[in-house]
């Protein structure tokens, strides 16, 4: 499966918004497992790990997206 470049910031976005949601969600006091919220947020972090990864083979690629692949 190949993404077209032009979807990385979206993708990488979201991928962003999702942990941070999560990460305030987990500490709800409604949430009843923050456990599966804990395992979800690695899964996110462990594709954005993978993300950069894949990146870095194109280093102007990983240059222009750095702003989006911090933790």
């Amino acid at each position: 499966m190949e993404i077209d470049n032009s979807w990385l910031p979206t993708l990488l976005c979201a991928l962003n918004d999702g942990i941070k949601y999560n990460d305030r969600l987990k500490h709800s006091e409604t949430v009843k497992d923050p456990e599966g919220i804990e395992e979800w947020i690695l899964q996110m972090h462990r594709l954005k790990q993978y993300l950069r990864e894949q990146l870095s083979a194109k280093p102007e690629l990983l240059e222009q997206y750095a702003e989006y692949l911090h933790d």
